[in-house]
């Protein structure tokens, strides 16, 4: 698992130049591709279903309160990403758990431990104590050759979507990370997930 480096300085000079990047993206009318577009409705992933059925304020944006805006609060989101990956041994469902598709918040404590949805759940749950808008987050499922499918945490931002990976260190546009897109749940509705439309 990768962790956090080990300057403070070198994280706060990282994070500026990856907002002034970001920062001097065009507007979003002019740049669809900044967010992932949903496509047709599709069958949740098993696991995820069956935490649904078990614990169904994790699939429930309720109760919120606060105002649903666009935030740019990146260094929230990046330190979020950073302290889970950091605290959470990322194992199998089968070493964690002793059976595959078990979907649950990892926590991060002495002995967090989880698989890549589990992290992905965590930081969601975290996020939203730290007071970003339930609705800007989602889940969404990738393949990659040489890992599989695979499951990350995206947050929506006036910037893009972001995406908080529990296999490396720094948030990246969803567009630069090393995967296919598979799906994604919704951010209004996160009981429902949607298929990805593809850029031409």
């Amino acid at each position: 698992m990768i962790t956090a480096p080990s300057s403070t300085g070198r994280i706060a000079a990282l994070l500026a130049a990856a907002l002034a990047v970001l920062s001097a993206t065009p507007a979003t009318a002019s740049r669809p591709d900044l967010f992932i577009a949903l496509a047709q409705p599709i069958t949740p992933p098993r696991g995820f279903a069956v935490m649904c059925e078990t614990r169904p304020n994790l699939c429930s944006n309720q109760p919120w309160t606060g105002e649903t805006e666009i935030t740019d609060d990146l260094r929230l989101l990046d330190q979020v990403n950073r302290t889970v990956n950091r605290h959470v041994r990322q194992e199998s469902d089968l070493r964690a758990y002793g059976r595959a598709e078990v979907w649950t918040p990892s926590g991060r404590g002495r002995r967090a431990v989880g698989d890549c949805e589990d992290i992905a759940l965590e930081k969601r749950l975290e996020l939203i104590k730290a007071g970003f808008p339930p609705d800007n987050l989602f889940l969404a499922v990738g393949y990659a050759r040489r890992i599989g499918l695979h499951v990350v945490l995206v947050a929506r931002t006036g910037s893009g979507d972001l995406v908080l990976d529990s296999r490396a260190a720094g948030i990246r546009m969803w567009r630069d990370v090393p995967y296919s897109w598979i799906g994604a749940q919704s951010g209004q509705d996160p009981a429902r997930w949607f298929g990805i439309q593809r850029s031409s």
